[in-house]
Formats: C-alpha cells, structure tokens, sequence
C-alpha cells in the first residue's frame, strides 16, 4: 500500500549550491497549504542550550540547516517568507529561533504561525500530544522509524542531543522529516478546525504568542533567599526526621508502611482511603484528618517533612539550577504550556510553579521585581464559583455574590442565620462543600477535606442541595447530554462557550460539569491575556498561575495600569453574575501578598 511517506525528499544543507537550492525551492508553489518549521536542540532552554538545526518542509520537501554554519540562511528564509506556516508546538522553535537569532531576525510572524500541537488538543484532548506518535497515527505508522534509528545510535555511540554529529543521517534525516509531518498532519487537522473550532483555535493561538513572551522575558529571582531558605527547610526537615527515628522508631519518615504500623501500633485509626493498587493511603488529605481529628505530633511531623522536601527539590533546587544571571538580575525562565491539561487549564513546568499552593508565601517569596521595577498581580474572585452559579442558572446562589464575603452569604443560606452570626468554622465548611460539588466529590471525601467527621459534614452538605438546588440540575443536564452523544456519536461530550468539545471517560459523565467550570475559567482567563496585551501590558506580563497573572512594571507606570488590568479582566458582560478580578501592587515578593 503506498504511503504519502514514500516519495519525500530530504537534504542536509552542506554548502552554497545547498542553500542555494534551498533558498530556490523556499520561493516555489508549495506542496500543500503550509511551510513547516522546526529545529533540533541540544536541550529545553533557549537560554543556556545550543540550537543546532533549523527544518523546513511541506509535504514532499524537508530541509535540514545547520545553525552554526548555515544559521544565516535560516534567519533570511523566516524574515522573507510571507504566508502560512505551521509548527509543532510553536513556542519551543519560536523562543530558541528567537534567542538564537537576535537581532537578525526582524521579528516573528505570529499572523501566520498554525499549530498542529493546538489543533490535536482541540480535535481531542485525550490523544498523544508528540509529533511522531500523531503522525504514527494520522499520516504513517513508518513516521517514527527514524526516530528509532536515531535512539539506536545515540545510544551506541553515547551522544547526547548535544553531541550527536550533525551529519549523522538518521540525526539530519530524523530532523528534516519533522517539518514534512508536521505539514502532513496540518493537512489532515486544518479542515475540522475551520468547520468547527475556529474560534477556540484563534484564542489558543494568541494565547501561544503571550506566553512564548513571558517565557523570553522571564521572572527576576532572589536567589539568596531560594538558598537561604532550602538550607532552613532541610535542616528542619533533617531534625525532624532523627526526632522521629530516636522518639518513635520511624526510621524513614517518607515510609509509608513504617508511618502506618507506627500509627497501628499506637493505637490511631487512620482514615480509610486505598490507594489505587488497594493499600492504605497515607497522602496529604489523610496526614491532614489524623492532625485535625487526633492532633496526632507524628502526623503534623510527617507532613511538616513532605512539604519541606517538596518545596526543596521542585522549586529552590531549580531555581538556583535554572536561574541564569542577566544585566537585569537573576532570571527564570519556566515553561508555560497553554493546555497543560485536558481541560485546557494553563500548567507551568520548569520549575512546576502550577502545583503552587494557593495562599502559601514560601515559594513565592522567591519572586521579586525588576530594579526599579514592582510586582502587579491581579487573581480573578472565586471564578470557578460564579461560572458554577452562572452555569446552574441557581437564583439564591447567584443573589449570593452581591452580599458582601461570597461564602459567608451561602452560608446564611445553609445555616439559616444571619452573616454576623455565621462562624468562621461554617463558612470554611461551606467553602469545601462548594468546590466538593464543582469537583464531584462525595460528602466523605468533603469530610476528610475538611478535617471533619462524616457525620458534621453530611447535614451541611444536605442542607446546601435544598438551598441551591440549580447546582443539581446542572450536572443532571450535563450527563444526560454528555450520555446522549456517548449512545449518538460514540463520545460522551460537552461543549464550552467558546466552542471547545470536552471529552469525559468511560462512564465518567458526572466529571464533565467540573471540566466545563475549569475549562471555561481558562478561557475567560486566556481573553484576559488578550485584552491586557492589546492594551500595552504584553511586556509587562511574566507568570500567570491558576486564576492569577503576575506583572513586572515599572514603578512610574503603576497608576496608570492598574485600571487597564481591571478593565482587561473584568470586560465581561454574557453572565448572570459579575466575573470579577482583583489588581494589588506588591511592595516586596511575590509571596508578601500572602502574608
């Protein structure tokens, strides 16, 4: 059987006559729609790690050019060519073209950059997001042959992606074929996109084009402080650890069977969760009831450890790592992925700034302004709470939100007291039973959240249906849909305002009202970045995490752009309840505005 593989033409650019005819073919008809680029890396960080190819190709022509000895071709290729081009995953080629090329390169054509990797995502969030595995799937399955040949021999050779020769041909052929799939599954992808995802395929794209910025930019770090601070968590972490070996016999607090018969031992009864291979759980939200229901030191110990040692080796380790200085002080550059998860929720990596915790300053302390620079951040109110009431269409809910404190005022509704008789410990109460109903936890695990027996929580979260009824009417509306499609087209699937189609597993109807709520606060919060950058403030714009962006602005500038930030996020009008943000100039860390 033939394959659209079998007559493609690759060639390694060596010399003039190379470029030459490269440079020819660039100004020719193309085979299919699209240019496809790429690059070959000696690693992930455009500011430390060498470029090493650039690619280009359609679907019968790949090029592969040296960036040491031919880079000049490539830069003249990008700064002529004026029509659209397609990579896979746009912002990794786009920060190592741009670094790498300075100031030769006039600028980066966002207006015609497509993204095959985006175009997977939307068409179905739950297939593989790599090159060749897609291409594997939609165009060849011999797509991933050279990558095999080329493993073979790295590993034989011992070459790493830095050292491998560039003439090696399965290592220039691996790379030059990269544009071609790409282009092949542009192809392939580009017609579902324009009949049915145009506009969520638009924002994820402008989307791709801010991000890439802030991950160029990057944000300053206090590295005294990162190393100030490791060495005081894991000399605790280290007294801790002996305590516990010399007091109770725990000679390796990370154990878990060792906690456990401790616990078993002593007489605690720890909460009944299994892990998914059917242990005993010993996890956070377990260590978290055996503190609050038994103020167990051994468990507050054990906890104390694991968060010390997490927040060590993810976050302080690398940026001491990764940090690298520059004339504007010590610069990070994590990686934002735009759909870091199937609901398209941003996720950050390098270090893994998404797994902050909300409220805790630790990390973030680890984060300063510019000189002569300070920190904006603007952290959009309870979002995930107002689509939930906008959504269910709850009328008692939705009036909830113009009552001063939002979970106070559901509160009254639950307890059937005023808010100055409402107590601290029922508000929180109220707070987990809402985000236990958006997230499609049960009231056990509501319980456990909470710290609180079964028995506390159940009438609570009795008392919250009665009160807020629209809530119910919306999940059942959600499966019934969801569950319609599974029997009509074969997926079970719902689909957001801005036209992405989210896919629940098998029998798993019930996550769909949680994933809608998320993906749809991601997409709220991605038109945020828009309006903010076509306001002025892309340069200003270095993290954004969870619901919350953060600003590096200059001090004279801060008055004049706190209003544009609120308008940018707040500019929103198709919903039943305010969908509201909040702008804060920090006057030190980022983590000052937690304390």
């Amino acid at each position: 059987m033939s394959s659209p593989l079998d007559h493609v033409n690759l060639r390694l650019v060596q010399n003039v006559d190379d470029a030459a005819d490269f440079m020819r073919w660039l100004g020719e008809r193309r085979s299919g729609k699209y240019l496809g680029v790429d690059t070959e890396t000696g690693g992930f960080h455009h500011w430390r790690d060498p470029l090493r190819l650039v690619q280009f190709g359609d679907k019968s022509q790949g090029w592969a050019i040296p960036w040491e000895r031919w880079g000049g071709v490539a830069i003249e290729a990008l700064n002529k060519y004026d029509a659209p081009t397609v990579l896979h995953n746009a912002p990794f080629d786009a920060r190592f073209l741009i670094h790498h090329s300075g100031k030769d390169l006039k600028r980066w054509k966002w207006e015609w950059v497509n993204d095959t990797m985006t175009m997977a995502h939307l068409l179905n969030p739950l297939r593989p997001k790599g090159l060749k595995p897609l291409a594997a799937m939609y165009v060849d399955a011999k797509a991933v042959a050279a990558q095999r040949q080329l493993d073979e021999g790295m590993a034989s050779n011992k070459w790493t992606w830095k050292t491998v020769p560039i003439d090696y041909p399965p290592y220039w052929i691996y790379g030059a074929m990269d544009p071609v799939l790409t282009c092949h599954l542009a192809d392939r992808f580009e017609p579902q996109i324009a009949a049915s995802y145009q506009n969520v395929y638009d924002l994820e794209l402008n989307t791709l084009r801010i991000v890439t910025n802030m991950m160029l930019k990057g944000a300053r770090v206090d590295l005294d402080y990162s190393q100030q601070k490791m060495t005081q968590l894991m000399d605790w972490a280290g007294e801790a650890r002996q305590w516990l070996a010399d007091e109770h016999g725990i000679g390796n607090a990370t154990s878990n069977p060792q906690v456990i018969k401790y616990f078993q031992n002593a007489g605690i009864p720890i909460p009944d969760k299994r892990t998914k291979g059917g242990a005993q759980s010993l996890d956070k939200e377990v260590l978290e009831e055996l503190v609050g229901t038994t103020d167990s030191v051994v468990a507050k110990y054990v906890l104390g450890i694991r968060r010390a040692e997490k927040t060590v080796g993810p976050y302080f380790k690398n940026f001491l790592e990764l940090a690298h200085h520059t004339d504007e002080g010590d610069i990070l550059h994590p990686t934002i992925w735009s759909m870091g998860t199937r609901t398209a929720r941003m996720s950050i990596s390098d270090p893994a700034l998404q797994t902050l915790p909300r409220k805790d300053p630790t990390v973030r302390n680890g984060f300063i302004a510019r000189e002569g620079n300070g920190l904006i951040t603007s952290d959009y109110d309870q979002v995930e709470a107002r689509l939930t009431a906008h959504f269910a269409e709850d009328e008692a809910m939705c009036a909830a939100f113009g009552q001063g404190d939002f979970f106070y005022a559901l509160a009254t509704q639950i307890f059937g007291r005023p808010i100055a008789e409402i107590l601290k410990e029922e508000r929180q109460l109220t707070k987990n039973t809402t985000y236990g109903k958006l997230y499609g936890a049960g009231p056990p695990k509501m319980a456990a959240t909470a710290s609180v027996p079964l028995e506390v929580m159940l009438p609570v979260v009795q008392a919250f249906d009665r009160a807020f009824p629209g809530i119910k009417r919306l999940q059942r509306r959600i499966n019934d849909t969801a569950k319609y499609r599974q029997e009509s087209e074969g997926t079970p699937y719902i689909i957001t305002p801005e036209g992405r189609r989210l896919i629940a597993d098998d029998d798993k109807e019930y996550t769909l009202t949680n994933y809608l709520i998320q993906s749809h606060a991601a997409e709220i919060f991605k038109r945020a970045l828009i309006n903010m950058d076509a306001a002025g403030l892309g340069d200003y714009m270095i993290l954004p995490v969870h619901d919350e962006i953060v600003l590096d602005v200059p001090l004279d500038l801060h008055e004049e752009v706190l209003p544009i930030i609120r308008d940018g996020m707040q500019n929103l009008t198709d919903y039943r309840v305010p969908i509201t943000a909040t702008p804060e100039v920090i006057t030190g860390a980022w983590g000052s505005k937690y304390e």
